[in-house]
């Protein structure tokens, strides 16, 4: 039971797994494959009489290896907390959905540190001063994703379908201007995430609003979030399949599972370990041309 808890969280502020969606492998260790992009040459393909057709080659090679690491956590709950709860609380549950939820902040922080660095997505831009959407006298975000659109287009000849912000980005960005003018006849003037996708021609907005406590244990919480104040444009497949494109993937082997661990130190402490582990995992970016950074969106 305490596995199907672990397993079916969800928390809406995460948004790690609709960037790198999850892609199930038999191993836990491999190589993806890469095919180049010699079938966009234009090649002759007129065939005279009696003459061989012209020959086409196909070139595959393999990207970075992944390596899926386990990822565990476990939680001690007294046997005097099972004895004393009341309900609707319950000890081990709570402790299952405590441990999970600080893997998943975890994830998110790896993914959010992984998306929003130059050395990853090569394809950016860094704000500043008066071109920052917070400027709303001299900034212009509509021009600044239409230039991330044409610059993923050129790459990889799809268009972005998602542009992910930070919260601090989107708070400054719906009181901008340039979305209040269009939409001042609609909606009684209120922009949601929906019209503004329309505006920016993307299926989607993900909006990260996911906080993290940088404070160690004991002392004064100290909040913050995680995506900070970046925003970037992407191509992500709608669909995880063996042969697409799309800006990176989740490999995952096994699946996560929930164990009661009690022992000898255990018998003595009087209480049971809520242990959330095999959460076998690696992110990989494998198609960094499908996504455009803008760094320091907003001051």
């Amino acid at each position: 039971m305490l596995t199907n808890v672990a397993i079916g969280y969800t928390n809406d502020d995460y948004i790690a797994e609709q960037l790198l969606p999850t892609f199930p492998v038999a191993k836990q260790s491999g190589k993806h494959f890469i095919y180049d992009r010699g079938r966009f040459r234009n090649v002759p393909n007129k065939r005279g009489t009696g003459s061989p057709s012209n020959e086409v080659t196909l070139k595959l090679t393999t990207g970075l290896p992944y390596f899926c690491e386990d990822h565990a956590l476990k939680q001690f709950v007294p046997d005097e907390d099972v004895k004393n709860a009341i309900t609707p609380t319950d000890p081990f549950q709570d402790a299952t959905e405590n441990v999970t939820d600080l893997h998943f902040v975890n994830r998110e922080i790896e993914t959010a540190a992984m998306l929003t660095s130059t050395s990853n997505l090569t394809q950016n831009t860094t704000l500043s001063g008066t071109s920052q959407w917070s400027d709303f006298s001299n900034s212009d975000p509509i021009k600044d994703i239409r230039t991330g659109k044409q610059t993923i287009h050129a790459a990889i000849h799809k268009n972005p379908n998602t542009l992910v912000m930070g919260r601090q980005v989107w708070d400054k960005l719906i009181d901008h201007p340039a979305f209040l003018e269009r939409v001042k006849y609609s909606q009684l003037g209120v922009m949601t995430a929906d019209l503004m996708a329309r505006i920016f021609e993307v299926d989607r907005i993900l909006v990260g609003q996911a906080g993290k406590n940088t404070a160690t244990e004991g002392q004064t919480d100290s909040m913050s979030y995680i995506w900070g104040k970046d925003a970037f444009l992407a191509y992500i497949a709608p669909k995880v399949q063996p042969k697409m494109i799309t800006l990176g993937l989740t490999y995952t082997w096994e699946q996560m599972q929930v164990e009661r661990m009690r022992g000898t130190d255990e018998e003595d402490r009087k209480g049971t370990y809520i242990r959330v582990g095999n959460f076998y995992y690696d992110e990989n970016i494998i198609a960094a041309s499908a996504a455009y950074l803008i760094k320091t969106a907003v001051a």
